[in-house]
């Protein structure tokens, strides 16, 4: 019995803080009694100098109904998110029913079509609004801790920035 308990205080003690130390890679950005807004930091991409591929989830509590009559308690997107002003393309949207249960996938938009979408002002005040505003949040804190490489960048060729020279203290 002691050995047991002896290799379970171990692992505690091992596993434990390894856990508790990482950071989820989803984070929830937005909650109310309807709705829960996550999204996805492992998979945030400069797209370009301001604009971020992201991915959220947004979980409803009491089903929502598309087009075709079928309903859906999730919806899975991928959109491309500006900050200031908070600014969306919403570029690949999967619903789920209960269960994640797929209930449509709509597909990737073509990057040719993505050129010539309009991009989205969320409503003042709606869950989108408060959502991609938190999110942006995030993003503007992880650009500034780390620099990140746009998803579509290729290396270049290194330029070398000459530094100012000294001036040399007269000696007496």
């Amino acid at each position: 019995m002691i050995r047991y308990a002896s290799r379970f205080l171990l692992v505690a003690c091992v596993a434990v803080p390894c856990v508790a130390g990482a950071q989820a890679p989803w984070r929830q950005v937005y909650k109310d009694a309807d709705l829960t807004v996550v999204f996805d930091t492992a998979n945030v991409a400069l797209q370009s100098p301001g604009t971020w591929s992201t991915v959220t989830t947004w979980d409803y509590a009491r089903p929502r109904i598309i087009e075709n009559k079928k309903q859906y308690t999730r919806l899975v997107e991928r959109a491309y998110v500006r900050c200031s002003p908070v600014r969306v393309k919403r570029v690949r949207s999967t619903v789920y029913a209960v269960n994640n249960v797929l209930v449509r996938d709509e597909g990737e938009v073509d990057p040719r079509d993505q050129a010539h979408m309009v991009w989205d002002r969320p409503n003042p005040g709606s869950a989108g609004k408060n959502a991609f505003e938190t999110v942006c949040g995030i993003l503007t804190r992880k650009r500034s801790s780390s620099a990140l490489i746009p998803a579509k960048a290729t290396p270049g060729k290194a330029t070398s920035v000459k530094a100012p020279a000294k001036k040399k203290a007269a000696r007496r």
